[in-house]
C-alpha cells in the first residue's frame, strides 16, 4: 500500500502539476482547491490611462482596492481589430480572437443573405420578460465555447453561470451557450429581460427586481457632478465644442434632468448616465443573493459588464467632465459590489478579474484644434469613390457593402464577368491607399495566407479576419481618423488608444503586484481556466498568465 501511494505521488508530479501544499507530516500532496466563485467584470470603453488619470479621486474600496490588493497587468492589449463591444466580450471569455470565434463586429454583412446581421440576433428564439424583439438574442453566432461553458461541462452542469449587462451582446457573449441566465435592459420598459435560449420565464427574483422600478427612481434624481464641478481638473471645461448630449434636446453641460423620459416611460436614456452602472450593480448583487452563488460544492461564475461608460464616452469623449464623473461613480459601485462579495461569498473564496472590451480615441476635432493629426472619413463618400473607380476600371460597381473597414464584392458578378478575384482585390487595395486617411489595405488572399509578425498592425487585422464571414479587402485608417460625427468619439482601430486596456486580478490566491510585460486580452480565459483546473475554451489561442497562478 505504501509503495502504491509513493508511486501515485511520483506520477502526479511527473505530469507537471505545480499545485502542492505542505501537510503537518511534512509530505507534499496535490492541492486542487478552487474558488467558490469567479466574477468577471468588463468596463465598456475603459482606456488604460483612466486608472492613473482619476486615481487621486478614487476611494479606497473600489479600483484602488482591486489594484492594491491584487495583480495589475499594465500593458494589456487587444491583439486584433476591429475593437468593438461584441468581439471584445467574445474574446475575453473565449480566449481567442474573431478569426476563430467568429464575432467579427457588432454587426456585419452576411454574404449568404446579402443583409446585415447582428452579433447576437436570433429570430428563432423568443423574448422572455418583454413583448418587444429586444430579447430575440442568443450566442448561436459564437463559434466556440466560453469559460462558463467549460465550467458547466466540467461539473456536469452543476455550476451556475449568469451574465448581466445593459447591453444584450455584453451579456449573451460572456454567458456563452449553456449559461443558467443572461440578462439585459429593455430600454423601452426599464425591465431586465432574457431570451428563450436560456429560460422559459424570468426567475421570480428578477420579476421582483423589475417591480421596484429602479430606473425611474434613479433618473428622478437627475445627474449632477459627484463633487463640485470646479474640482474636475482632469477634464476639459464642462462647456466645450467636442461633446453632444445623447438626448438631442439637451445641451452637453451639467446638470441633466430626465423628467420627460420618466413621464413617457422611456428608460433608454439611463444607459447614458452613471445610473445605468448602478442598476447593473444592483442586479448583480440581487443575483448573487438570490441564486446563492458561491455557496455550493462547485465553482459558480458571474459575468458583469458595466456599459454606461461606453454610452457616456461616445457622446462626450474621453476628456469630458461627464466621463470623469461616470468613473468616479462607478468606483463607488465597485466598492459596494466588493463589500457584498466579501459578505455573501467570503473574502478568500472568490476570484475577480476586471478589464475592458476596448478603449477610445480622443475626439479628432479636439486634436486638430491642438495641431495634432486626425480626421474624419465620410463613409458615404468613400463608398461612392470606390464604386466609381470599379465602374471605370471593371465596368461595374461590384461593391455589395462597405462596413467595419471591410469591402465586400459581388463575387457572382466577378465570375460572370470573368474577372480574376485576386487581381480585382489587389487593384482595389492599391486604390484604397490613394484615399486620404487610409493607412493600410489588404486583399483577402494576403490575410488568409500571409504570415505576419505577432503584434504588427498587419497581424491585428489578420486576427480580426474570419475566412468565411469577412470581406474581400480589409483596410484601416490613419491614427485618430474615424467614421463619426465631429462631436464625441468612437473606437475600432488598431492603435493603442483602442487596444490598450487595464487588466486586474483580485481575490483568493491572487498575489499582490504588477507587471509591465505585454499580455493579450485572449490570455484571460486560459488563466481563469487554469485556476479552476478545467479545459480551456475550445478555440483558445491565448496563454495562461504565470504571475497570478504561482500560488
Amino acid at each position: 500500500m505504501k509503495n502504491c501511494i509513493c508511486l501515485l505521488l511520483i506520477l502526479i508530479s511527473s505530469v507537471g502539476f505545480n499545485c502542492l501544499s505542505q501537510t503537518k507530516s511534512g509530505v507534499k500532496v496535490a492541492d486542487f482547491k478552487q474558488p467558490k466563485l469567479v466574477v468577471g467584470i468588463v468596463v465598456d470603453q475603459m482606456r488604460a490611462d483612466y486608472i492613473y488619470r482619476y486615481w487621486n479621486k478614487f476611494g479606497n474600496g473600489g479600483f484602488k482596492k482591486i489594484l492594491n490588493d491584487g495583480f495589475f497587468y499594465k500593458n494589456t492589449q487587444f491583439n486584433y481589430v476591429p475593437t468593438y463591444t461584441g468581439p471584445g466580450h467574445a474574446s475575453i471569455y473565449t480566449g481567442t480572437s474573431p478569426s476563430t470565434h467568429g464575432i467579427i463586429a457588432n454587426d456585419w454583412f452576411e454574404k449568404l443573405t446579402g443583409q446585415m446581421t447582428y452579433c447576437t440576433g436570433d429570430l428563432t428564439v423568443q423574448s422572455i420578460g418583454s413583448e418587444t424583439k429586444a430579447g430575440k438574442m442568443s450566442p448561436k453566432k459564437l463559434l466556440v465555447t466560453t469559460i462558463g461553458d467549460e465550467l458547466k461541462l466540467n461539473t456536469n452542469q452543476q455550476s451556475k453561470v449568469f451574465a448581466i449587462s445593459l447591453k444584450d451582446r455584453s451579456s449573451v457573449l460572456p454567458a456563452g451557450h449553456t449559461a443558467n441566465g443572461a440578462f439585459w435592459l429593455d430600454g423601452s420598459t426599464g425591465n431586465f429581460i432574457s431570451s428563450s435560449h436560456y429560460m422559459k420565464d424570468l426567475p421570480v427574483w428578477l420579476r421582483q427586481f423589475n417591480e421596484l422600478k429602479l430606473p425611474a427612481k434613479y433618473l428622478s434624481q437627475g445627474w449632477k457632478t459627484l463633487y463640485p464641478i470646479n474640482e474636475y481638473k482632469e477634464s476639459l471645461a464642462d462647456k466645450n465644442n467636442y461633446e453632444r448630449a445623447p438626448n438631442k434636446k439637451d445641451t452637453a453641460i451639467f446638470p441633466y434632468t430626465y423628467h420627460s423620459h420618466i413621464e413617457k416611460n422611456n428608460f433608454e436614456i439611463i444607459k447614458a448616465t452613471p445610473f445605468g452602472n448602478s442598476i447593473t450593480k444592483d442586479l448583480a448583487i440581487t443575483c448573487l443573493k438570490s441564486e446563492q452563488l458561491g455557496k455550493g460544492f462547485v465553482t459558480d461564475m458571474l459575468c458583469v459588464s458595466f456599459s454606461s461608460t461606453d454610452y457616456v464616452g461616445h457622446a462626450y469623449g474621453p476628456r469630458s467632465v461627464e466621463t470623469e464623473d461616470v468613473y468616479l461613480r462607478l468606483d463607488k459601485d465597485l466598492e459596494e459590489l466588493l463589500n457584498q462579495l466579501d459578505v455573501l461569498v467570503g473574502k478568500d473564496k472568490y476570484v475577480l478579474f476586471l478589464t475592458a472590451d476596448h478603449g477610445a480615441c480622443d475626439v479628432p476635432a479636439h486634436l486638430i484644434d491642438l495641431k495634432i493629426p486626425g480626421g474624419y472619413m465620410d463613409e458615404e463618400q468613400l463608398t461612392k469613390k470606390i464604386k466609381t473607380f470599379c465602374m471605370t476600371e471593371f465596368g461595374d460597381s461590384l461593391v455589395l457593402s462597405i462596413n467595419n473597414q471591410q469591402l465586400f464584392l459581388n463575387e457572382q458578378k466577378l465570375g460572370a464577368m470573368k474577372l480574376n478575384k485576386v487581381s480585382v482585390e489587389h487593384t482595389l487595395a492599391n486604390f484604397l491607399l490613394s484615399i486620404n486617411g487610409i493607412a493600410e489595405a489588404y486583399p483577402s488572399e494576403v490575410l488568409k495566407y500571409g504570415n505576419f509578425t505577432d503584434g504588427s498592425f498587419k497581424s491585428l487585422i489578420q486576427k480580426g479576419y474570419h475566412h468565411v464571414r469577412s470581406g474581400n479587402v480589409a483596410f484601416s485608417y490613419n491614427p485618430a481618423w474615424m467614421e463619426y460625427q465631429d462631436k464625441g468619439t468612437t473606437h475600432g482601430a488598431s492603435y493603442s488608444y483602442d487596444t490598450h486596456v487595464p487588466l486586474l486580478f483580485y481575490g483568493a490566491g491572487i498575489p499582490k503586484g504588477s507587471s509591465v510585460k505585454k499580455v493579450n486580452i485572449v490570455d484571460i480565459a486560459p488563466t481563469i481556466s487554469m485556476m479552476l483546473h478545467i479545459p480551456f475554451p475550445n478555440g483558445t489561442t491565448g496563454s495562461p498568465l504565470a504571475e497570478v497562478l504561482e500560488k
